[in-house]
């Protein structure tokens, strides 16, 4: 979590500002948007921030449109934290409830960069924290973790919390590039 940090997560963060949050890469492009400019007829959200998707899209691309900086930082934003909330490191959910997973359980919706990077900085610390203190046998608890779908096969905690990671780490890199990527574009 060091190196992910020291390298992936610190370009994701460091001084993110809103117009590089919100900055669309492309047109079309998924992001974080006010209910009223919503461009996807599934979106994500009950209040007046909502994040733009549509499982019919996602189903036949099997992936997702390019998104924003404010999509991608609603998508892992409050995952780490929630990872630091499961059962067998000592917290009340269980990863098969889909608590770690956007698509699964309502995920807070960042209407700026600095409530999503404060989130993610939090929710890091707090696995990092967990991740220290937990014995090996809470480690190795048999669970099953649900994403995108269904949850898959019965598998040690310590493979769930390698996918939380996994997930925060390429996703931030993601964000590493549309950043040098608006700023190419602005020089």
């Amino acid at each position: 979590m060091y190196f992910i940090e020291r390298f992936t997560l610190s370009r994701a963060w460091t001084e993110l500002t809103d117009e590089e949050f919100f900055w669309e890469p492309f047109p079309g492009s998924w992001s974080v948007r006010r209910r009223s400019d919503c461009q996807t007829s599934m979106p994500f959200g009950s209040g007046d921030w909502v994040v733009d998707f549509d499982a019919n899209v996602a189903a036949v691309r099997w992936t997702e449109p390019l998104t924003t900086v404010a999509w991608l930082m609603w998508h892992i934003g409050s995952m780490p934290g929630r990872a630091a909330q499961l059962e067998f490191l000592g917290g009340t959910q269980t990863a098969d409830s889909g608590w770690t997973s956007p698509y699964v359980c309502d995920h807070p919706i960042f209407s700026s960069a600095d409530e999503a990077v404060q989130t993610l900085r939090e929710g890091w610390r707090a696995l990092g924290d967990a991740l220290r203190e937990a014995s090996d046998e809470q480690l190795e608890t048999p669970t099953r973790f649900w994403g995108y779908g269904q949850p898959g096969p019965p598998a040690a905690a310590h493979q769930v919390l390698a996918s939380v990671v996994n997930e925060v780490s390429h996703h931030a890199t993601q964000i590493g590039v549309l950043r040098d990527l608006r700023r190419l574009g602005d020089g």
